[in-house]
C-alpha cells in the first residue's frame, strides 16, 4: 500500500515518500521504514529485501528496522548527522555479526540486500549491500539533471560482503535544490524508460512519483520504493498591516530597475551626437549670418579638396605615359621629387592663409571622422569576438551533453548507446578550436575523459610500468621465443636456443649450460610434469631436459609441405596443431619417444587453415588469427561463443588456458594486449595493455600466485591479475 506522504515544516526543503507491495505468494521479504527526524530537517530511512520465506527471513530484517528506530529517537536537535550515522552503523554492524555466530538466522549473506541512511540539513548519508536500485538525480545550474547509479558505487568500493560487516561501505554527499533520491527492490530501468523514469523523478513530488511508478508494474508485484525530493523553502504569505513608509519603500525598490533602465535609454552617447550633428548639418543653415559663414566654410573646404582630387588624378596619368619611356624618366623623376616638394609648400602655404576657425573646423572634422573610423570598427572586432566565442561555447555545451547521455546509458546498462554517445562527443570534442592555449587544454581535458569513459566500456586495463623481472642481452640480438614454468621456476627460452632461469630476488635471467642438440630456433613450448617440449625452426619438435642438461630433437616432425603452429602436453600425450590440414595430430607415448600420430578432431565446421594456437582442459580451445575460438569436445566441434573486443582482434597469436581455471586468455602482440575471457559463456572480463609491451611473444599465467608473465621482445615483465579476487 501507499502511505501518505510525510512532510517537514514549512522551512524544510525534503520532502519523501515510500511504498510496499507484496505479492500473494511472495518470494522475498522486503521491508521500508521512513522517520521525520523531530525538530530537524531530514529522514532516517532503509529498505530490507531478503530472498527467501518470511520465516526465514523476518529476523535478520526486523534487526536492521530496529536499529534505524533507534537512530531516530536518539538523534537529537544538535546532534551530529555525521557522527551518529557512523555510530549506528558501528552498532549495526556488531548486532548482525553476534546474531549471526549465535545462530540467530541461517541467511546467505548473497540473498540479503539492504540500503539504510539520513538525509538532514542539506547533506545524506548512506550505506548498504547486495543488489538494488539507488538512483540519485542531481539537478545542475543548467537546469540539467546527472544520474548516479549510487549502488553500483557500494558495489565497487566493497570487497565480498561478509556477515562480519554487513555494511562497510558509506557514501555521503551534499543535497541541493531538485535533488532526488530513490531506492527500490526492483531493477527500475527495466520496466521504467530512463528518460521517462528521470522525468518522472524530477517532475512530480515523491508521493506522485512513486504512485506514476507504480504503475508500470504488473498486478501483486513485490515493490518496495522510498523517494526524497529536495525543493526549495516554501513562504507563508502574511496578512499583517503595513505601514505607509514601508509601503513606500517597497514601491521604491519595486520601480528601482525600471527607473534605471529608462534612465540608461536617455544617457547621452558619443556616437548618436556626433550623427546627429552630421544630420543637421545637412539642413538649411542660410537662415542665420553664423549658418552662412558656416555654409560657405564647407563649399570652400569641398571645391579645394575636388580641385586637388583632379589635379592628383591628371598629374598621376601624366606621369604614367612618361615613365613608360626611357629617355624622359630621369627627367620624370626629378620633376617628380620637385613637384611634391612644391605640391605640400602649397598645401601647406593654403592651409596657413585659411581663417583661423576655418583650420579650427577642418581639424576637428578630421579628429570626429577618425574617432567615429575607429569606434566602429572596434565595434564590430567586439561584436565578432563575441559571437565567436558563443559558437564556441555552443559546441562545448553540445560535447558535454552527449557525454551526459553516454553516462545515463551506462547507469542503465545500455552499452550499446553509450559507445554510440561516446563516439558522437569524441567527433565533437576532436572538432572544437584550438586556437589558443586555454582551449587547447579544455579540448586535450574532454578527449581525455572520453576515452578513460571508451576503456571502462573495453574493460581494458592500462599497466603504465609493469615490473621488468629481467633482460636478455639485447645488444647481441638475442630475444626471448618462450616462457614456461617447471619445477618451481620460471624459465625462457632465447633466439640463441638456450635456456634462462629467472632469479626474481636479482630481478635477472641466468643462462643454463646446456648442449646445442642441433636444434633449430625454438618457437612454442609446453611442459607437464617436468618434460618440456618445444616446436623449432628445423621443423619438428625438440625436448628440453633440465635435470641432465640436455637439449635434444625427437622423433616427431611435420610431413613435408604441412604446417606447425602449436604442441601441448595433456595427459601424457602430445597434441601438435597443424593448420595446413585443418587437423590436431595426437601422438601417444612408444618409449622414450612418440608413436607415428594420428588425427585427433573428426567432426568440424569451421575451417582452422588460419589457426594459430590452442589450449587444453579435458576440451580443446583453438584460436584463429581473427581472434575466433573454436572449441572442440571428444574430437568433434561445439557451439562456443565469445564477446567482441574492442578494438577488434585482427592478428592474434597464442592461448592459453587449463583445466583448474575459469578464463581463457587471448594473446594479440599489435596491439599490445592481453585479452581474458571467461570460459564460461565467453564474457569478456578484462583486456591488459602496456606500452611497455612491444614485441610480444608468449606469457605464463600463475593464477595461484594471480601473477601474469609477459616475454616481450628481450625481456620479462611480470603484472598482477586483477581480475583474480
Amino acid at each position: 500500500m501507499l502511505k501518505k506522504t510525510q512532510w517537514l515544516p514549512m522551512s524544510s526543503q525534503l520532502k519523501a515518500a515510500e511504498l510496499r507491495e507484496e505479492a500473494p505468494q511472495p518470494k522475498q521479504f522486503n521491508a521500508t521504514v521512513l522517520r521525520s527526524l523531530e525538530g530537524r530537517n531530514g529522514f532516517v530511512f532503509a529498505l530490507v529485501s531478503i530472498n527467501g520465506r518470511a520465516s526465514e527471513t523476518s529476523i535478520p530484517a526486523s534487526t536492521v528496522l530496529e536499529h534505524v528506530d533507534r537512530l531516530t529517537e536518539s538523534f537529537g536537535k544538535d546532534a551530529n548527522a555525521q557522527h551518529r550515522f557512523e555510530q549506528f552503523l558501528s552498532a549495526l554492524n556488531e548486532t548482525v555479526a553476534e546474531r549471526v555466530r549465535n545462530g540467530d538466522w541461517n541467511v546467505p549473506i548473497e540473498q540479503f540486500n539492504a540500503i539504510v541512511g539520513v538525509a538532514c540539513d542539506e547533506q545524506m548519508f548512506l550505506s548498504g549491500t547486495g543488489d538494488l536500485t539507488a538512483l540519485f538525480l542531481h539537478r545542475t545550474p543548467q537546469q540539467r539533471y546527472q544520474v548516479f547509479n549510487l549502488f553500483r558505487s557500494i558495489q565497487t568500493e566493497q570487497s565480498l560482503p561478509t556477515w562480519e560487516k554487513t555494511f562497510a561501505v558509506v557514501l555521503d554527499g551534499e543535497l541541493h535544490s531538485g535533488d532526488v533520491f530513490c531506492v527500490s527492490n526492483r531493477d527500475l530501468p527495466r520496466f521504467v524508460a530512463s528518460e521517462e523514469l528521470n522525468a518522472v523523478l524530477s517532475t512530480l513530488p515523491p508521493q506522485g512519483a512513486a504512485e506514476k511508478i507504480r504503475q508500470y508494474f504488473p498486478t501483486n508485484s513485490d515493490l518496495s520504493l522510498l523517494i526524497l525530493q529536495s525543493v526549495d523553502s516554501v513562504e507563508t504569505p502574511s496578512n499583517a498591516a503595513h505601514p505607509l513608509a514601508s509601503l513606500s519603500i517597497d514601491h521604491l525598490v519595486r520601480t528601482k530597475n525600471e527607473t534605471e533602465e529608462f534612465l540608461e535609454d536617455q544617457k547621452p552617447r558619443p556616437i548618436t551626437g556626433i550623427l546627429e550633428t552630421l544630420k543637421k548639418m545637412r539642413l538649411p543653415v542660410k537662415r542665420l549670418a553664423a549658418g552662412r559663414s558656416v555654409w560657405r566654410l564647407v563649399s570652400s573646404s569641398a571645391m579645394v579638396a575636388l580641385h586637388m582630387l583632379l589635379g592628383s588624378a591628371k598629374w598621376t596619368t601624366r606621369t604614367t605615359v612618361s615613365l613608360a619611356k626611357r629617355d624622359t624618366r630621369s627627367q620624370i623623376l626629378t620633376a617628380i621629387r620637385t613637384g611634391t616638394d612644391h605640391g605640400i609648400r602649397s598645401i601647406v602655404g593654403r592651409f596657413n592663409r585659411l581663417p583661423k576657425m576655418t583650420k579650427t573646423l577642418m581639424m576637428s572634422a578630421i579628429g570626429i571622422l577618425f574617432v567615429l573610423t575607429t569606434s566602429i570598427s572596434v565595434l564590430q572586432r567586439a561584436q565578432v569576438r563575441s559571437a565567436e566565442s558563443a559558437a564556441y561555447q555552443k559546441k562545448v555545451t553540445a560535447v558535454e551533453d552527449t557525454i551526459e547521455k553516454a553516462t545515463g546509458a551506462i547507469i542503465y546498462k545500455d552499452e550499446i548507446q553509450a559507445r554510440k554517445f561516446y563516439s558522437e562527443a569524441l567527433a565533437l570534442a576532436q572538432a572544437l578550436p584550438t586556437d589558443t592555449d586555454e582551449r587547447t587544454k579544455t579540448a586535450n581535458d574532454l578527449q581525455q575523459q572520453i576515452n578513460g569513459a571508451f576503456n571502462e566500456l573495453r574493460h581494458l586495463a592500462t599497466i603504465p610500468q609493469p615490473t621488468l623481472l629481467g633482460e636478455l642481452d639485447a645488444s647481441n640480438g638475442v630475444t626471448g621465443r618462450a616462457v614456461f614454468a617447471s619445477g618451481g621456476g620460471i624459465y625462457v627460452i632465447g633466439s640463441d636456443k638456450r635456456a634462462y632461469l629467472l632469479d626474481p630476488s636479482a630481478r635477472s635471467l641466468a643462462p643454463l649450460e646446456t648442449s646445442d642438440g642441433e636444434i633449430g630456433i625454438p618457437a612454442e613450448v609446453t611442459s607437464e610434469n617436468g618434460q618440456i617440449l618445444f616446436i623449432d625452426g628445423r621443423p619438428g619438435v625438440s625436448r628440453l631436459d633440465l635435470e641432465n642438461k640436455l637439449l635434444q630433437i625427437t622423433n616427431v616432425q611435420p610431413v613435408g609441405g604441412t604446417r606447425w603452429t602449436d604442441l601441448s602436453l595433456y595427459g601424457g600425450k602430445l597434441y601438435v596443431l597443424e593448420p595446413s590440414s585443418g587437423q590436431i595430430i595426437k601422438y601417444n607415448r612408444a618409449g622414450s619417444d612418440f608413436d607415428g600420430g594420428t588425427r585427433w578432431i573428426r567432426a568440424k565446421s569451421t575451417d582452422l587453415s588460419d589457426a594459430v594456437s590452442m589450449a587444453i582442459d579435458a576440451t580443446v580451445f583453438v584460436l584463429k588469427q581473427n581472434g575466433q575460438i573454436i572449441r572442440f569436445v571428444s574430437g568433434s566441434e561445439v557451439g562456443w561463443t565469445q564477446a567482441s573486443a574492442d578494438p577488434a582482434i585482427t592478428a592474434a597469436t597464442d592461448i592459453w588456458t587449463s583445466a583448474e581455471s575459469a578464463y581463457v586468455y587471448v594473446l594479440e602482440p599489435s596491439t599490445q594486449r592481453l585479452i581474458v575471457y571467461k570460459k564460461e559463456g565467453g564474457d569478456l572480463v578484462t583486456q591488459y595493455r602496456s606500452d611497455a609491451f612491444q614485441g610480444l611473444t608468449d606469457f605464463l599465467v600463475d593464477e595461484t600466485n594471480k601473477t601474469i608473465y609477459l616475454l616481450a621482445g628481450s625481456s620479462l615483465y611480470s603484472i598482477t591479475a586483477s581480475h583474480l579476487r
